[in-house]
């Protein structure tokens, strides 16, 4: 019936495990890799649109309360902007 007495794995779990791993490693994924750059571009530019818009909000409330029309429209947008490029920069570093 069973002619195989020793019944002793053709390999152990450290082999397996090795080779998984390097199997793992060799694959290419490259629709991985596009997805991680693609979520960084749509992070940044909704950034962008959140804090364009928040500027505009906040600087049309104290423009019209301090009767300055253009200062703090312009002032909060230009803050927006710059705060969403920081936030762009960091998160590409810290994606290293």
């Amino acid at each position: 019936m069973n002619d195989d007495k020793n019944n002793k794995p053709k390999y152990s779990y450290e082999e397996l495990r090795e080779k998984y791993i390097e199997k793992k490693e060799e694959r290419n994924f490259p629709l991985r890799e596009f997805s991680k750059d693609y979520s960084i571009i749509i992070n940044f530019f909704v950034t962008v649109l959140v804090s364009i818009g928040l500027g505009l909000f906040l600087g049309l409330l104290l423009d019209n309360k301090l009767n300055t029309k253009p200062l703090f429209i312009i002032l909060f947008i230009l803050l927006g902007i710059a705060a969403s490029f920081r936030n762009l920069f960091k998160d590409i570093n810290s994606r290293k």
